[in-house]
């Protein structure tokens, strides 16, 4: 038998792939009720979290002033990005948390806070079906951001290359760093800054690896893994929060808010012992 012949990956600058990111980000905007499809906002939010990634990338050949202004930039334009996309995330690990209890008391109190997400969610949405100037304004946003990658200085490659790595090793040494201090830690400060370096060194290296023209490795499938956990703990502070409101709203009983606290707390334990885990292997060994 023949062998299988693979076809050659492609190798393209990181500038070309990164405005491409941006470009696809813009057509599937073209729709007027996209704000309103949540598998384009959610696609939309992550390439902001990506291009923040890989402006830090380039920095020191862009100018560190111009990256920066780019972050600052995506980080508004994930701001409108959010909307339903935040509340469809937090219903659905409300769903799962009252599906996994064994005591009814915190099915139940779970199951109040699932119901003022839902209430939250149709009106986001929509809000957005109906918020023709947000969508402009996303859309001019992802104009400007192919147009910046565009503009990015081709004239030195091999200074443009040093640059990359060295910001590479820098993301690498900052996620040890956060790994290090976070799992001798439960202060939320510095997990937030955790799951943003590791996520942040993921981007980088997924960008690096498809500028190369191969795949990602046993190692990003790590890093991969370690963001995931990560960002479930993130999304589980983020159910504490919106039911904080609830409580201050009067929109929550006391007694369900306890028992929302108390079904939280046992899944947030299991993650975080998880995390701990996986974060020492990946990145302290």
């Amino acid at each position: 038998m023949e062998p299988t012949e693979t076809a050659p990956r492609t190798h393209l600058p990181l500038a070309e792939l990164t405005a491409a990111v941006a470009r696809a980000c813009l057509d599937r905007l073209a729709d007027p009720a996209a704000l309103a499809d949540e598998t384009v906002v959610h696609e939309n939010r992550v390439a902001t979290k990506r291009l923040r990634a890989a402006w830090r990338l380039v920095a020191d050949h862009a100018g560190r002033s111009v990256a920066r202004a780019r972050r600052t930039a995506l980080t508004e334009l994930s701001g409108k990005l959010s909307g339903a996309r935040d509340l469809t995330v937090l219903t659905r690990l409300a769903q799962h948390l009252a599906a996994a209890q064994t005591d009814g008391r915190l099915a139940m109190a779970l199951d109040h806070v699932v119901a003022a997400l839902i209430q939250r969610h149709d009106l986001a949405i929509q809000a957005a079906r109906s918020d023709d100037a947000l969508l402009h304004e996303i859309r001019e946003a992802w104009t400007a951001e192919i147009a910046a990658w565009e503009a990015l200085d081709p004239a030195h490659p091999h200074a443009l290359r040093r640059a990359i790595r060295h910001e590479l090793r820098r993301s690498l040494r900052r996620a040890r760093r956060d790994t290090r201090q976070a799992t001798r830690s439960l202060d939320a400060e510095l997990w937030h800054d955790w799951r943003k370096t590791v996520k942040r060194l993921r981007y980088q290296r997924e960008f690096i690896a498809a500028s190369q023209g191969r795949a990602p490795g046993k190692f990003d499938a790590r890093i991969h893994r370690l963001g995931s956990r990560l960002g479930e703990r993130n999304d589980l502070a983020n159910l504490i929060a919106f039911a904080d409101r609830l409580l201050a709203d009067g929109a929550l009983t006391p007694a369900d808010y306890n028992a929302t606290r108390q079904a939280i707390a046992a899944a947030e334990t299991a993650i975080i012992r998880h995390c701990r885990r996986l974060g020492r292997a990946t990145l302290l060994r």
